[in-house]
């Protein structure tokens, strides 16, 4: 094995990474994703040699996806490879398919998923604290301009991370021409992938044609869009903190989904609040577009008018009430079905989720019904002879108005409904108890003044209701 100049200096820019990013600790077990790429090989071959000084210990994991016919072949030369150095090393055939929550993705997207979801595997198997792949700078310059084109947003124009979590990059400082020189010297000659050539893989079309491109018009391009994608990353890192403790602050889990504070969200700098968006959609499985982002705050900011809502797609829904912008679940449609009461009696209120129970009792004594009763607003006393049966119960309509419990004249009930702030998405699941044409009982909400028990009440009506 050749030992020159080019290489002892990706050995120099690796050992100084390794430090410069704390990617690794003395006495760490580290995977080794060895592919059979010339990348790969140069990253196995400069960890060997850096090993000892640092007291790792190292061990190869090669992932067989399946999609060539000579992918077999490709894990018995990774064995062979590793066995040369000394090194344990497993293949881990998987299967390529959907994303880990069944949606469709690319084949690259697919492959990338299935790689991995073994890495974790491997990792949880053996121990090992690091897993190091083989990306180089190129590779970074290639994922900035990628995600550049698609629109990535602030936490994608970092482009590869250094370091992410467990997994480690050393040769992220070190450019693919490098690596190729080094390669050469290796006592093994690193495999072709022929897809690396198809120019229908948006990566590839970057990489041999975008690139040349620019650095036959720009010559310094990959070092300026390295740069910016290391400025990009360290702003990442800032505004993550920031919008981390924006989410303790203004986002919190209620009933029905992720409530966010609109008085906070408005108050924050643009991009803090538009990653805090992102993370609530990220929470919902959803995926957190540019374009999504500015329709929540456009049509769900507090300078809207109203209670508006939008269709966030896979179900889900986002609407404002009263001072929160709710993202969650879309509520399924249901409509308060029309039911006779005809006395006394347990009826079910489909399209509530409750049940009724009537009761008519004599009056005793001068105490007043609720006095001592804990029922609350799951209980009403009305003047039974006062109430003409049979009762309708129904749904609220248009143009519905009563009287209030101490109210001196009739309100409209929708008005009531928004004082009262229940939401618009839950307006149709409220029920009225109808005597005579005349609203009773707005149920769970408010008696109507009209039928409210007085000294001359003789006869009690006692309703309540109960999930069912």
């Amino acid at each position: 094995m050749r030992w020159d100049k080019e290489r002892f200096a990706v050995i120099e820019r690796v050992t100084r990474t390794l430090e410069r990013r704390n990617m690794v600790a003395r006495g760490d077990a580290v995977l080794v994703a060895v592919s059979g790429g010339a990348d790969s090989l140069v990253l196995l071959d400069v960890l060997v040699q850096v090993a000892g000084a640092r007291g790792l210990i190292l061990s190869v994991v090669h992932v067989d996806h399946g999609l060539r016919p000579e992918s077999g072949r490709e894990a018995e030369f990774v064995k062979e490879v590793a066995s040369r150095y000394g090194l344990p090393c497993r293949v881990i055939p998987v299967r390529v398919g959907g994303g880990p929550g069944g949606e469709r993705l690319s084949p690259e997207e697919a492959a990338r998923e299935a790689r991995y979801a073994a890495f974790r595997e491997e990792m949880e198997r053996t121990g090992a604290s690091r897993l190091a792949t083989g990306h180089t700078a190129d590779d970074r310059v290639e994922t900035f301009l990628l995600r550049l084109i698609t629109g990535a947003g602030p936490r994608g124009l970092g482009s590869i991370p250094p370091v992410r979590g467990p997994y480690i990059r050393p040769l992220i400082d070190v450019w693919r021409h490098e690596v190729l020189a080094y390669a050469e010297s290796l006592p093994f000659q690193p495999l072709q992938d022929p897809t690396n050539l198809d120019l229908s893989i948006p990566r590839n079309l970057v990489r041999h044609a975008v690139l040349p491109y620019l650095e036959e018009r720009f010559p310094a391009v990959k070092r300026v869009l390295l740069r910016e994608a290391e400025t990009l990353a360290g702003l990442w890192e800032v505004l993550d903190r920031e919008a981390g403790e924006a989410e303790a602050r203004a986002l919190r889990e209620g009933e029905t989904g992720l409530e966010l504070c609109l008085q906070e969200l408005e108050g924050m700098p643009p991009a803090v609040r538009r990653e805090l968006l992102a993370r609530a959609l990220r929470r919902l499985g959803l995926d957190p577009t540019c374009e999504l982002i500015e329709e929540l705050w456009e049509k769900l900011g507090p300078t809207r008018e109203g209670n508006p809502s939008i269709h966030l797609g896979s179900g889900m829904q986002a609407w404002r009430e009263y001072g929160r912008l709710v993202l969650g679940p879309e509520p399924a449609p249901s409509a308060v079905e029309e039911v006779l009461i005809p006395g006394e009696g347990v009826y079910r209120l489909p399209g509530t989720g409750l049940g009724l129970k009537v009761e008519l009792l004599p009056r005793e004594g001068d105490a007043l019904p609720w006095e001592g009763d804990e029922g609350g607003s799951c209980r009403a006393w009305l003047d039974a002879d006062l109430l003409s049966f049979p009762l309708l119960a129904r749904a609220v309509r248009p143009g519905d108005r009563f009287v209030p419990l101490g109210a001196t004249g009739s309100r409209k009930l929708q008005d009531f409904l928004v004082d009262l702030k229940v939401p618009r998405r839950l307006r149709s699941r409220v029920a009225v108890l109808e005597s005579g044409g005349k609203i009773a009982w707005v149920v769970g909400l408010r008696i109507d003044h009209r039928f409210r028990v007085t000294s001359a009440t003789r006869r009690l009506a006692a309703l309540s209701v109960f999930p069912c």
